[in-house]
Formats: C-alpha cells, sequence, structure tokens
C-alpha cells in the first residue's frame, strides 16, 4: 500500500531493463563482460603496478543454444555479491575499485550483457574457499517486484577447480541465436577482442573464443632509443586535474619495405588512423572520422596510413575519462578530451608535412630511414623520448617535438625533378575546396592546390592498382 499523497517514483522492471539494452550492441556487451574478467584480474594485484597477464585466461563459446563466459581472474568476493554485483548502479559514496584503474562507473554492465543475451543467466563463482552461485531466472525479468536474488553455497561436487568466475546465458533471445550463428558477426567479435584489449593481450592475457587464442592488434610507432638517431615521434604527456594524458602521433611499420610479423605468422603491421585508449582499453581504434581527425587537417587518404596517432587517458577516477556508457565510443564533449584536440592537432600535421615531403621518394629509401627505429607502444615510446626531454623537477610534462629536435631523418637532397605549376581560379572556387578539404573557407591557397593534387594522385595510383 501506499499513501494517497504520495508521488511513486520507482521504475517498473520492464522499462528499465528494456531501456538498459537499448544502448548497446551485443559485441559490446560481450566486451563489458571481459572486461570485468579484467577488473578480476587486476584486483588480484592488491594495488601493486603489475604488467604480466600471463596467468589469466578468459575462455568464450558461443553457439545458437547458449552463451558462456569462463574466466580464472580471482572471482566474486561474497559480500560484494550481496551489496553490489547484482544491484542495477551504483550508490554515492560506493569506492569500489577507487585504487584501480578500470572503465566501470555505473555498475550496470553484467546485468544489461545477460540480459540482452537472453532471459536466463547463472553465474558461479569462487573467491578462495567460498564457491557459490547467483541464479536469474526469466521469472523474475517478468514479475515486477525486486526481489533479492538467492546465492546458494556451491556443493563440493559443484565447486569451480579455480578461484575465478563461470556465467551462462540461455533461452536465448531470437536476434542473438542469429547473430551467433553468423561467422561474420564471430568475425567482428575476434576483431573487437583483439582491438579493445590489445594492451592485456601483449602481455600475456589469454582470450579464447570457440576454443581459437585471438591475437592482439598493433598500435605502434616506430622509434629509436639511440638518441644519436633522427627517428622519433611527437609527444605530449601530462597529468591535468588527475587524469594522465598522452598524446603520441608518428610512422608506423607501413613505412617500411617488407612488413613484419610476429612469432606466430601474423602481420605486425601497425594500425593507422587514430586510437584511443582509456584506462588501457582502446576506446577507438584506427579511426580518422572528424571524431579525432581535426577539421583543421586535410581529409584522410592512403598517403597517411603510414601515420599512427596514439591518446591515452589514465586516472583511478573513471567519471573523469571521456568514455561513454558502453565503453566503446568517446564522450566528445567531455573537458578532458578537448583538452588533448590541440595537441593531436599540433602532432598530425606535423606527421602530415612529413609525409608530404617524402611523397616524392621510392619507398625503399624512406624505409631505410627508418631501418633503427622499432614499433613501439605510446608508453615505451615516451619512456624511449624520455632520454632526450629535459624536465623540471616541478612538473610531469614530458613534450618532444621531432621538428625542433632534429628528429626527423630527412629525405636525401638528391630529388626527383620537379616542376613548380602555378594558375589561378575564381576566388568562389578556391574557397568551395578550401570549405571541402579543410571545413574553412580561407585556407591557404599553396596548400588547397597541394591537396587537390595528392587527391587526383591518391584516384589514380589506386585504379591503377586496381587494374594489375
Amino acid at each position: 500500500m501506499f499513501d494517497a499523497d504520495e508521488a511513486i517514483a520507482t521504475p517498473t522492471k520492464i522499462f528499465f531493463v528494456s531501456m538498459l539494452t537499448r544502448d548497446i550492441n551485443l559485441a559490446d556487451a560481450i566486451l563489458d563482460l571481459i572486461d570485468n574478467c579484467l577488473d578480476g584480474a587486476l584486483r588480484t594485484f592488491e594495488g601493486k603496478n603489475c604488467d604480466d597477464y600471463t596467468p589469466f585466461t578468459v575462455n568464450l563459446l558461443i553457439n545458437n543454444k547458449q552463451f558462456t563466459i569462463q574466466d580464472n581472474c580471482g572471482g566474486i568476493p561474497r559480500e560484494v555479491a550481496n551489496k553490489y554485483a547484482f544491484r542495477f548502479g551504483r550508490e554515492i559514496g560506493d569506492d569500489r575499485d577507487a585504487d584501480e584503474e578500470t572503465i566501470g562507473m555505473y555498475g550496470v554492465g553484467m546485468k544489461r550483457a545477460l540480459f540482452k543475451m537472453g532471459s536466463e543467466s547463472l553465474v558461479s563463482t569462487r573467491f578462495k574457499d567460498d564457491s557459490y552461485q547467483v541464479a536469474i531466472p526469466s521469472s523474475w525479468l517478468t514479475s515486477k517486484d525486486w526481489s533479492p536474488l538467492p546465492i546458494i553455497s556451491h556443493q563440493a561436487s559443484d565447486k569451480l577447480d579455480f578461484n575465478g568466475t563461470k556465467i551462462t546465458v540461455e533461452n536465448l533471445h531470437p536476434f542473438v541465436v542469429r547473430e551467433f550463428e553468423t561467422e561474420s558477426f564471430l568475425d567482428d567479435l575476434r576483431k573487437s577482442i583483439s582491438e579493445h584489449f590489445t594492451y592485456f593481450l601483449q602481455r600475456g592475457l589469454t582470450v579464447n573464443l570457440n576454443g581459437i587464442a585471438i591475437n592482439p592488434a598493433y598500435v605502434e610507432v616506430l622509434t629509436s632509443e639511440d638518441i644519436s638517431t633522427p627517428a622519433s615521434p611527437y609527444v605530449y604527456e601530462e597529468t591535468v586535474d588527475g587524469v594522465l594524458i598522452r598524446v603520441v602521433v608518428g610512422v608506423n611499420s607501413r613505412i617500411r619495405k617488407d612488413e613484419d610479423e610476429d612469432e606466430k605468422g601474423h602481420s605486425a603491421k601497425s594500425t593507422s588512423g587514430w586510437s584511443v585508449f582509456c584506462n588501457n582499453r582502446a576506446v577507438v581504434v584506427g579511426d580518422y572520422s572528424r571524431l579525432t581527425w581535426s577539421p583543421k587537417l586535410p581529409r584522410y587518404h592512403d598517403q597517411y596510413n603510414i601515420i599512427t596517432g596514439i591518446v591515452e587517458f589514465k586516472s583511478t577516477d573513471a567519471y573523469k575519462l571521456p568514455v561513454s556508457t558502453t565503453k566503446r565510443d568517446l564522450d566528445a564533449n567531455s573537458d578532458i578530451w578537448w583538452a588533448a584536440q590541440e595537441k593531436m592537432y599540433e602532432g598530425m600535421r606535423m606527421f602530415i608535412d612529413y609525409s608530404n615531403a617524402w611523397k616524392n621518394h621510392d619507398s625503399e629509401s624512406r624505409s631505410k630511414a627508418w631501418e633503427a627505429a622499432e614499433p613501439m607502444s605510446a608508453e615505451n615510446a615516451v619512456k624511449a623520448v624520455s632520454k632526450r626531454v629535459v624536465k623540471t623537477a616541478d612538473s610531469d610534462l614530458v613534450y618532444f617535438n621531432p621538428r625542433k629536435n632534429d628528429a626527423f631523418p630527412e629525405p636525401s637532397h638528391a630529388k626527383l625533378s620537379s616542376r613548380r605549376i602555378t594558375f589561378s581560379r575564381p576566388l568562389s572556387e578556391v574557397k568551395k575546396l578550401s570549405e571541402w578539404f579543410f571545413d574553412i573557407e580561407d585556407e591557404k591557397p599553396s596548400r588547397i592546390g597541394e591537396e587537390c593534387w595528392l587527391q587526383a594522385l591518391a584516384i589514380i595510383e589506386k585504379k591503377e592498382g586496381g587494374a594489375k
């Protein structure tokens, strides 16, 4: 019963669940569950900085009957299950993981993922010697009340053999069955896992999808640790309002004549475009849309596929990170995202100019200029470049401009023959092209002409390549 002078303000369960799952796609829901596994692994480090994830394995089994994810990442303490893990959202003052670099903020990830896939779920876990399970039946989802879910201790024969968690979802929704039966969905999921968790995969984490291990994507720039070798990326690193911002822009292994391969024979050619990481999880990878590609830059085309830009944000306060609730999209209105924009533009503009300087030179000489450099992550590139940077005691700023520090391998003076082209066109046409390429109407005519030239050559080269 309720008082006639009170207005009911609690949400209905069916509304809450349906709206909760509507704004996340199926693949992102699965990534959210893997992310929970990693949060468990992080807790096992107990605040210690550890980059070795070799002990941890996540197994995914996906078919048209059920979805299963199983990990050995420490399990869920009973107190967490009792108070937090199965609640919808976090209470004010809930400071769990306050010392960990996670990206979980709202306390809805696991539940949203389970409800996205099906109507019957079972969570079995073992934390130290405590082994138990929590079932979420379809009857609970369809009932009106928000009754607590029973925590049932395992009998000896039902206990997991490891500290970890196993989640099974059955009675899959029809659209989920269709997706799970489609090989293209599984291929896209493998790609998303390889990109989103590349940091952890490169540090030993094993993720198996239907028995096949997933290899990491590579988001790296070529960097020389030898300070006498002029081959370095643009680097900016500083802590702003409790968030470490790291921007690294450079050339990748595509600049080399031959592709590198890892020990398993997979191409180690680094991803081009912009990649953005929040607490080591990739939010976007290889992007060159207006989300990351400054409108002041020329439009992206194939000439720039040798350039990789990496932005990293790290903080123990996940609310400050520029990431959406799905964890796979940027919050472009975030103040901390805007704080990185100027440096992103500066670094990318520098390497676009650099690629223009090399465009009339053969790939072999261009490759040779970077032969002493090694592919590195943004973090390792900063460490290498820091040897060249003079830091003040009262600042954590690391800033390295390769152009100002003679760290660009310059093209040979024996340039190919060239001709200067000069002509005039109506101002209205100049403004139209300026708007098209740069989103402003008053870009320098020389840059507009050069961009027209590059775009035309790119079209010709693509046609020639297709004709071979």
